[in-house]
Formats: C-alpha cells, sequence, structure tokens
C-alpha cells in the first residue's frame, strides 16, 4: 500500500474511533427517537455538549503522544486501536508535505507524454527517487516514533522475511535492512545512470558491511536458520524446485549440498570478477564438473524413485502444469495423468527421430498423428481451454514437432526439436 492511502486508511480509523471514545469518556449521548420515529425536538442538535467537544478536541490535536497513548488506554481501547490512533496523529504532522510531494508527482505526470522521463531507483510508481526518499524517511519517522510508544508492533514483524525470529529481532534486521537499502539508493540517484569507476565497489562495500552487522545480531544457530531461508542457495531452490514436494530433511540435505557449491562458484568473488572480465567459461566447466558429483550424492541420498521426481520438479513445462492445477484446482490424478501422457509422447518423438528406416516424410507423418493424439488427450484432461494454454506456454516442442526434425531428451528429460534446414536454391 502506498503511504497517502495508508495514512489516509489510518485517519479513517480515527474518524471511526472518535465515536467510541466519546462513549467511553461520556462525552457523547444518543437520544432516542419517539416512538412515531420521528426525532425528538431539542434546541441542540448536535451529539456533543460544548464541553464535550472541548475535551474531545483537546484529546485528539494534542502534541503530547504520550499523554495521548495514556489516556486512550485509560478508556480502555484496545492496544492495537490506540497504536493506530496515535499514528494517526504523529503521521497528521506530515499531511501538508504528503501532499505537496503528490501535487508535485501529478504535475509532472502532466508533462507531454512524449518526453523521456528519467528511470526512477525503487518506490512508487510517478514519483522521483527524491520523493520516494523522503517518504520513505517520513514513514520511517512516524515508525520509530510509533514504536517508542507502544514498542515493537509484533504483527508487522510476522510478516517479514525474519518471521522465524522473535519479534524484537525480527524488526531490528528488517529496519537494518531498511536502512542500508536506502543508502543504496541514494547512492544510485547520486550515480545519475552514469557509470564511474568506484561506483560497483561503493555497492558492494554497502553490501558487505550490511551483512557484517546483520551476522552480528545473529547467533550461529539463527544465522544457519537465515541461511536456510534467505540466502541466494535457498531462494535459487525456491525457484528450481517449484515441482518438487521435499520434506525439511530433504531440502536440508540438498541445501547443504547446493550450498557449498554456489559458495565456491556462482556466490565466489572469482565468479563475479570472471563474469565482468568476460572470462567465466573455464569457470562453468569447473562448476559442471562438481555439479555432476552433487547430483550423483543427492541421487544416492533420494534413491532412484524420488530422485526421478526431484528431476522432474525442475523442469518447467512440470511447473507449469503444477501452477494450472493449482490454479484450476485440478486434481494430483489429472496432473499425473496430463504428464504421463507428455513422458509417453516424447518417448515415442525420440523413437520415430531415430528410426533410420523411416523417410523424413514418414516420420513428419508420424509426428503429426502422434502430436494430434497427444494434443487431444491433454485437452481430454485438462479441458480446452487450459489444454491449449498449457500446451502453448510449456510444451512448444509438441506443438513444433508436425515439422519435422530430429527429436533430442537431455540428461534431465528436457525435450527439444531441431528443426530441418531449408534446402538451399539449386545453383544456376
Amino acid at each position: 500500500m502506498n503511504k497517502p492511502a495508508e495514512l489516509g486508511m489510518i485517519l479513517s480509523i480515527v474518524v471511526n474511533v472518535v465515536l467510541f471514545v466519546g462513549f467511553e469518556a461520556g462525552y457523547i449521548s444518543i437520544k432516542k427517537s419517539s416512538v412515531d420515529g420521528t426525532p425528538p425536538k431539542h434546541k441542540d442538535s448536535n451529539v456533543f455538549s460544548s464541553e464535550a467537544a472541548k475535551a474531545t478536541k483537546a484529546l485528539l490535536t494534542t502534541d503530547d503522544m504520550t499523554a495521548l497513548r495514556d489516556t486512550l488506554r485509560t478508556l480502555g481501547l484496545p492496544d492495537d486501536v490506540a497504536r493506530e490512533i496515535v499514528k494517526a496523529r504523529i503521521a497528521s504532522r506530515h499531511t501538508a508535505r504528503l501532499r505537496e510531494i503528490g501535487y508535485a508527482a501529478l504535475e509532472a505526470a502532466r508533462q507531454p507524454y512524449w518526453r523521456p522521463k528519467r528511470n526512477y531507483t525503487g518506490g512508487l510508481l510517478g514519483y522521483s527517487s527524491e520523493q520516494n526518499q523522503e517518504m520513505r524517511d517520513i514513514n520511517r519517522e512516524v515508525e520509530n516514533e510509533v514504536t517508542q510508544l507502544f514498542g515493537t508492533d509484533k504483527a508487522s514483524a510476522s510478516v517479514s522475511k525474519y518471521a522465524f525470529l522473535p519479534p524484537e529481532k525480527s524488526m531490528q534486521l528488517s529496519e537494518l535492512e531498511s536502512d542500508y537499502l536506502d543508502l543504496k539508493i541514494r547512492a544510485s540517484i547520486e550515480m545519475a545512470g552514469f557509470g564511474m569507476p568506484g561506483d560497483e565497489e561503493k555497492l558492494k562495500l554497502i553490501d558487505k558491511e550490511n551483512e557484517r552487522d546483520k551476522l552480528a545480531l545473529l547467533t550461529p544457530e539463527e544465522k544457519e536458520a537465515d541461511e536456510l531461508r534467505n540466502s541466494s542457495t535457498a531462494r535459487r531452490m525456491k525457484d528450481n524446485l517449484a515441482g518438487f514436494d521435499m520434506s525439511e530433511e530433504e531440502y536440508k540435505a540438498i541445501f547443504a549440498l547446493r550450498h557449498a557449491l554456489d559458495e565456491k562458484f556462482y556466490d565466489s568473488i572469482a565468479w563475479r570478477v570472471a563474469a565482468l572480465g568476460g572470462g567465466l567459461s573455464e569457470l562453468r566447466k569447473a562448476r559442471d564438473e562438481e555439479q555432476k558429483s552433487v547430483e550423483a550424492r543427492i541421487k544416492d541420498m533420494l534413491g532412484d524413485a524420488r530422485y526421478a521426481e526431484y528431476v522432474r520438479g525442475q523442469r518447467q513445462d512440470y511447473q507449469s502444469l503444477i501452477a494450472a492445477a493449482e490454479r484450476f484446482n485440478l486434481g494430483a490424478d489429472t496432473v499425473a495423468q496430463t504428464y504421463q501422457v507428455r513422458n509417453d509422447t516424447a518417448s515415442e518423438a525420440k523413437r520415430i527421430s531415430d528410426d533410420a528406416i523411416l523417410s523424413n516424410d514418414q516420420k513428419n507423418a508420424a509426428y503429426a498423428a502422434l502430436a494430434e493424439q497427444a494434443s487431444a488427450q491433454i485437452k481430454s484432461a485438462l479441458g480446452d481451454d487450459v489444454g491449449d494454454a498449457y500446451i502453448n506456454n510449456a510444451l512448444a516442442w509438441l506443438k513444433n514437432l508436425p515439422k519435422g526434425g530430429n527429436v533430442k531428451i537431455d540428461a534431465k528429460g528436457n525435450i527439444s526439436v531441431s528443426q530441418p534446414k531449408p534446402a538451399s536454391p539449386p545453383k544456376k
């Protein structure tokens, strides 16, 4: 949620809670209607008495946030409600400035559409880097004051990537990360899209100091838990193994092997230097060799059947099918049936491709019949619309099969069809 909208939401909470405060404090009373439903006749139609209005105004416009917090607690409001009221009061100090920023962004948006706009560095779309930074600074100032008054917001801490830690430490790390992100954004703004020697080192130094300060807050056990969740290896595994339903024990075992490999190659300084200098080929060869060893150890650990599921879970076409099942509530049997069609079709296409007796025309005819049959089976299992989308999104080889060519299946089960080169025109 953007900050102006968030501020509006908080202020609306205040409006809705004022009546409650008034009732609890005895400032507000509601007159009952007469039996026939007509409003009672009285000189003053306001629900606030003059004295009550003054007291309520004083309560909600005070600059003493500690007194406001204590009064709201005395009235019996839950702490989370009191927190939002106080937060809205603190945020209201910045309303005028946030409005100015919004108007400035709106005016910038009205500039001629054909003029190129500068790329902004993070933040809300339509606001400049400087405007986004100022809004972040305002938000941080508000949050810090609220935290001083009420302590850590455990609900906010629970949704961060450090939710596995105690709320106080989770908030510490989130704030630390936010501070260093601001440093990187400020540095990027200063660079203005024009690189100079030393810029990259400056950004690397910020990352290094961020990691140092982060590790200083974590115990060895917490560091291990953080790596399992938030390291580059963890992120790669979540993407790469999206189609493999692991147990925690399997995840930790695979992580240990992959993490060691990543630290030696992908996440090493040598890899980054080589990437900058265009000398990755040798490192890639070395990594590929060690990758084979790692995969062999994973296979020994999982066993043949489970390893086959591990390999399948890394294929894009299987991950796409799992995503379709999640979106359209398809059962496990439907997924298994559909993917078996994929496997059987691939095996048959490979057999046709390798058949030395068949002519190219015979192969192409067999390919076309096979592709038609497989497409019909997939659409029968998934439905016409979802089936067509799955074939278009994930099974390009099946669409291309009737065009002919050589079918290849690599060690991980991925399928490709190399199209025949068009015949050269006869020489004159």
